[in-house]
């Protein structure tokens, strides 16, 4: 029997270890630690973000997962008492798996670009046609949202939802990211703030 040097074991292990658990995703939130009352959201793209039929399949699987935290998601321009940005980006990384930088945090909004195979946002597509990605290629997917008062735009609450997926998997997919990314992202909103969580994708 051949044996394998012990680092590799180790990664083999871990590995091993990380397919057996199942997809995953890294969870940051971030608010003030008041309660949040339930009320009516509307749902809008981040600026500069394209606002078209994309867009509005995306912010419906995430206004799902608003309903079930006892939201009353409602279409833009109706009185709703929050407003909700949506930030979805997609960025392909070659090389060394390594998550695209985040900033995020209360009272400053943002998500940059990806590593070495650059990133995509709403109406793009990949550099790395669905599986027939290259072996050491990775996209990372990212849902991060947003909700402000509507009546003064005061940020009550923020946070992002990203995962790894191997390109070559018929899983990476923005439409068949986004509905999991969301559900890991606002259960048991509003969450802990301030951590980084590790959370199964379903």
């Amino acid at each position: 029997m051949r044996l394998l040097p012990p680092t590799a074991a180790a990664a083999t292990a871990l590995l091993l270890a990380a397919c057996a658990s199942g997809p995953t995703a890294d969870v940051k939130r971030f608010h003030l630690g008041a309660p949040v009352a339930r009320s009516s959201i509307s749902l809008e793209p981040a600026p500069g973000a394209p606002n078209g039929l994309e867009f509005q399949t995306y912010a419906a699987a995430v206004a799902n997962e608003l309903r079930a935290q006892g939201f009353a998601p409602v279409p833009p321009g109706t009185g709703a008492a929050y407003v909700g940005v949506l930030n979805i980006t997609q960025n392909v990384a070659v090389g060394p798996r390594r998550p695209p930088p985040v900033t995020i945090g209360i009272g400053g909004f943002g998500f940059s670009g990806g590593h070495h195979g650059g990133g995509v946002g709403l109406g793009g597509e990949a550099a790395i046609p669905v599986g027939q990605g290259r072996r050491d290629a990775v996209e990372f997917d990212t849902v991060g949202l947003q909700i402000k008062r509507a009546a003064d735009q005061s940020l009550i609450w923020e946070g992002s939802a990203s995962a790894a997926i191997d390109t070559r998997s018929p899983q990476a997919t923005l439409a068949r990211a986004v509905p999991a990314l969301a559900r890991a992202l606002l259960a048991g909103f509003p969450g802990p703030t301030g951590v980084t969580q590790r959370v199964p994708l379903r």
